[in-house]
């Protein structure tokens, strides 16, 4: 009797400390999701949501996805979002008129790609990137740039 007794609360304490424990993974995966989608996930109204254009979407097959100063402020990362494949590498394979990334706040910009051609066959829903040399500091984190690509403009691009 005394033996049951030991061994139900022995397993009830096991049980219940699986559950804290699940309880707290729980509760930092939740805190974590929510740090994490408060930079990554924002709604059209957010002021960190990044712009959309129908235009040049539908003309260069891509959707333009984030702006981000990296690389020790030295570099600029410009991510998109392939819809069309065949239009998007006509696109990439453009390597003299690359999309030129202009501040908002200053005069200023760079349209000097490092890397733009990446070598293999884009894929529709795959993201890939183009770099920039951010020269004289052109960009800088926490401003609107806009991205121009031909005679069609996106502007009020959050940079990060």
């Amino acid at each position: 009797m005394l033996e049951t007794t030991v061994r139900q609360r022995a397993g009830w304490t096991a049980g219940a400390n699986r559950l804290v424990v699940l309880a707290a993974v729980l509760a930092m995966a939740a805190v974590a999701g929510v740090l994490v989608g408060f930079k990554l996930w924002s709604s059209p109204g957010d002021p960190g949501a990044f712009p959309q254009s129908t235009a040049i979407e539908q003309q260069y097959g891509v959707r333009f996805s984030r702006i981000a100063v990296v690389g020790d402020g030295g570099l600029i990362t410009l991510t998109y979002v392939v819809l069309d494949s065949e239009k998007a590498t006509r696109f990439q394979s453009d390597v003299g008129h690359p999309p030129e990334l202009r501040s908002e706040a200053r005069d200023g910009g760079t349209k000097r790609v490092s890397v733009m051609k990446q070598g293999h066959a884009l894929r529709a829903g795959q993201t890939y990137y183009l770099v920039y040399q951010n020269t004289k500091g052109a960009l800088r984190h926490d401003e609107k740039a806009s991205i121009q690509l031909g005679d069609l403009v996106l502007p009020h691009a959050p940079v990060l």
